[in-house]
């Protein structure tokens, strides 16, 4: 069970879907989800790196922005049907870009011996090609050659048209002479070639009125002495058509007798085209896919929340390092919009994305563990409709989480304890992370309150850890530390925001000895670090 809309997941999918060419290979990407069994995680990860080697060493693939033929293809299945001039130029795209992307990963063995085994299910039929390119030209018409019988009633028709042009020009010549007609050109109606005639002069011309211009001062006449050639260049129209689709229904057989090698060679192109997608924004976010060692601790060395880079870019996103082990707690504290809820946000996103088969952006010694479920609790969830305040929808949220957690599981709770008074919410909160840790789950909390602090010196398996907050500035700085906890900042920031002395002064006065104690050491040990 993974709540990866709460970690706006379906946002980076979606962003990382706009490197692919085909609409397919967008829909492969935006519906990727964590995998759960190790050998498939590796092994799509794996397809990555060697899809960005080839990009870095050798270009990007010959793949081609193609529609989805899936459903022509089937319908060529069909016995009788006939297949639209579009449909088979489509399948013909396919068919090219099948060959040309079956010589890239053939060429390039050496870089991505995984991907060029994807070149035993792409299409490849020389027969084939060469029958459709003598059929169509290279924007998707149907060449006059496709047939001697298309050749010959396409002379006709020419010459035919030619002919009536030129009589119908010179009727305009003389028509124009007499300023009977509105201007010296000729149109189509109905694909009948006519005479545009003043409309007070339209009894002067013998023939057929086909329509009006929109004024009403001019009609549209077809001569009388052109009718009987008018005639005969439509009926050269139908035969045409149906002569076409003759041709069309041959082609049509045709990829009926390899539909399913098309078939299978459009599903290659496209999960090839989700691949590289994915290395390209590897490249994009500097990534690296980590490795997934359970005998290790999980590390994480240069982390960034992807969607961060994409709003700030690299060089304007603040990394982050961490090292735990699994069936910890980390409590998370600092000061407000300090990046604490990025901060377990970008944790959880990246173990998604790896799970998912997408490369990181973080250092390549990174090492994670695979999770079976991330459960989140992350943002304001109150519901009028179920008539809960904010801070029973948060318990109601959490009990379902202390339900199902275990120990593959990674749990992310923002501002654990808040919504009622403090000490209340303290214990709650402290039975809360001591059941989870005693389920074994690794779980990150960020907090304000001061009391679960002391959890770290209390009990084994919790940690500390904080972001840190320039004092001297009065702002924070997204640092992420752990095993050192932060203070709220509570007044510094009143100081910041330029509210009077005597106001802070009032307001540190209220506080408790104990928590004010406690607020002291951790400003003391912030401005020794």
């Amino acid at each position: 069970m993974f709540y990866s809309e709460k970690l706006e997941f379906p946002k980076v999918l979606n962003y990382i879907s706009k490197y692919c060419y085909t609409q397919k290979g967008k829909e492969i990407v935006n519906s990727l989800q964590p995998l759960l069994a190790e050998t498939e995680i590796l092994l799509e990860g794996k397809y990555v790196t060697e899809a960005k080697e080839l990009i870095n060493q050798r270009g990007y693939p010959p793949i081609n922005s193609l529609n989805d033929i899936q459903r022509d293809i089937q319908l060529s299945r069909v016995e009788g049907a006939v297949l639209s001039a579009k449909s088979v130029f489509n399948i013909f795209e396919l068919a090219i870009c099948s060959v040309n992307l079956k010589s890239f990963l053939s060429q390039n063995r050496d870089i991505a011996p995984l991907l060029s085994e994807f070149a035993t299910f792409l299409f490849e039929d020389k027969l084939f090609e060469r029958y459709i390119s003598s059929i169509f030209d290279p924007s998707g018409e149907v060449k006059d050659t496709a047939s001697k019988s298309l050749q010959a009633i396409r002379r006709e028709i020419r010459d035919r048209s030619e002919e009536l042009r030129r009589y119908v020009s010179k009727i305009v010549k003389d028509l124009t002479e007499k300023e009977i007609t509105r201007e010296n050109y000729l149109t189509l109606r109905d694909g009948r070639l006519v005479v545009p005639v003043k409309v007070e002069y339209k009894r002067q011309l013998k023939g057929i009125i086909h329509s009006e211009s929109s004024t009403g001062q001019t009609v549209y006449i077809e001569p009388e002495e052109t009718l009987n050639l008018n005639n005969e260049i439509v009926s050269l129209n139908f035969a045409e058509k149906r002569e076409i689709e003759r041709i069309l229904k041959e082609v049509t057989v045709r990829i009926r007798n390899s539909s399913d090698e098309l078939l299978l060679a459009f599903e290659t192109v496209t999960r090839l085209d989700s691949i590289f997608a994915r290395a390209n924004y590897s490249i994009e976010v500097m990534g690296a896919f980590p490795s997934f060692n359970i005998d290790e601790e999980i590390s994480v060395y240069g982390g960034r929340h992807p969607l961060l880079i994409q709003k700030h870019g690299i060089k304007g996103t603040v990394p982050f390092n961490l090292r735990i082990k699994p069936g910890n707690s980390v409590i998370i504290t600092g000061p407000n919009a300090g990046g604490k809820t990025v901060l377990i946000k970008s944790i959880g996103l990246l173990i998604l994305m790896a799970q998912s088969g997408i490369h990181i952006p973080a250092g390549p010694d990174t090492n994670l563990h695979i999770f079976d479920k991330i459960l989140v609790d992350i943002g304001d969830s109150q519901s009028i409709d179920d008539d809960l305040s904010t801070f029973s929808s948060h318990l109601s949220n959490i009990k379902h989480i202390l339900e199902i957690a275990d120990e593959s599981t990674l749990v992310l709770i923002d501002e654990i304890g808040t919504g009622t008074d403090p000490d209340s919410g303290a214990a709650i909160s402290r039975s809360i992370l001591l059941e989870l840790s005693e389920k074994g789950s690794l779980v990150f909390s960020t907090t304000h309150l001061s009391a679960l602090k002391a959890l770290a010196s209390e009990f084994e398996g919790f940690n500390n850890a904080s972001m840190s907050f320039d004092t001297d500035e009065l702002k924070p700085t997204y640092l992420f530390r752990q095993g050192i906890p932060g203070s709220s900042y509570a007044f510094e920031i009143l100081l910041r925001l330029g509210f009077e002395k005597s106001f802070i002064e009032r307001s540190t006065g209220f506080v408790q000895d104990v928590n004010a104690g406690q607020e002291k050491n951790l400003l003391e040990v912030e401005q020794r670090k």
